[in-house]
């Protein structure tokens, strides 16, 4: 047996909270995860884990060992990184996670010519808005929509995001425009419901340096952001939502943005990944394709003030 792959099990298991867990985690069978902690005992000659049919726990000893077997892991990991990365071409799977709208109008269009380029690599995208947990769901880099949580997780900015109102030129041609954003209550407007609290989110402006809300009269209001743009795009009113969601319809014309002198800024677009995982070429090389896609997103960006 490799004590080193039986460290790798034995972390798992403690890491997952249970044996069936992590043989999922790790793609084999729960009686292989279970032979192998216990070999790894016998060979230590103590106990790791106290277990009944309904729960676990590390004993002393078993704490002990994680402490230590995690320290080993992430050194020899460091040393794999260091010698082999640089030289080795990206390969296996990446799980990634992010926002469903930033999936599917931005990352996902353009992942065909990322995996061109690496062909021994293969993503599993998954798109979703709750925070998870990257550890406890084996994601190795995920895209976020606001403030970065404080943790041992490396994270930058990719994206500045911007509140921007805009309507179809179809109602343009209706109504008319506000031209500041005091007039707003005079015109049909579609407000964004935060799906928990069941409030509606205010719109933000910017004027001499200092941010100031309202929130518009209007008709509609909705949970799902893709709906309320669709909505504004048939004419149905005028929307502010955050820019990295309106790029596409404001490129294509379908939508004209509003009030720009107003715009005010609206939480980042960050990416984030462990820091122990910051050298694997598979993480690099993703992480470089983001920072380029949201560099020329910006670059082409038609909302700018």
């Amino acid at each position: 047996m490799d004590r080193l792959d039986a460290l790798k099990v034995f972390c798992a298991v403690v890491d997952a909270g249970g044996f069936s867990r992590a043989a999922a985690k790790l793609g084999i069978s729960t009686s292989s995860v279970t032979h192998q902690v216990g070999v790894l005992e016998a060979h230590f000659g103590v106990k790791l884990l106290n277990r009944t049919t309904r729960s676990m726990s590390l004993t002393d000893e078993g704490r002990r060992c994680l402490e230590q077997a995690r320290r080993l892991l992430d050194e020899m990991e460091e040393l794999e990184s260091a010698l082999g990365d640089t030289l080795r071409a990206p390969r296996g799977l990446l799980r990634v996670d992010m926002p469903g709208i930033v999936a599917r109008t931005i990352v996902a269009p353009a992942l065909p010519r990322f995996l061109a380029a690496y062909p021994e690599l293969s993503v599993r995208l998954s798109a979703n808005d709750r925070l998870i947990d990257m550890v406890d769901e084996g994601v190795d880099v995920m895209l976020r929509i606001g403030q970065l949580p404080d943790s041992a997780l490396v994270g930058r900015s990719v994206f500045k995001n911007r509140f921007i109102c805009c309507a179809s030129p179809a109602f343009i041609a209706r109504h008319g425009q506000p031209r500041h954003p005091d007039e707003l209550d005079r015109y049909p407007c579609l407000n964004f419901v935060f799906p928990r609290a069941r409030q509606l989110r205010p719109w933000s402006f910017q004027q001499d340096g200092q941010t100031f809300t309202t929130t518009p009269r209007g008709a509609v209001a909705m949970d799902h952001v893709e709906s309320l743009i669709e909505m504004a795009v048939q004419g149905g009113g005028i929307v502010q939502h955050m820019s990295v969601s309106l790029l596409a319809p404001l490129r294509s014309g379908a939508l004209v943005p509003l009030l720009q002198p107003w715009q005010a800024a609206a939480p980042d677009i960050s990416i984030l990944y462990p820091q122990r995982q910051q050298r694997a070429a598979k993480i690099k090389v993703f992480v470089d394709f983001i920072e380029d896609l949201f560099r020329d997103l910006a670059l082409l960006d038609v909302t700018a003030a």
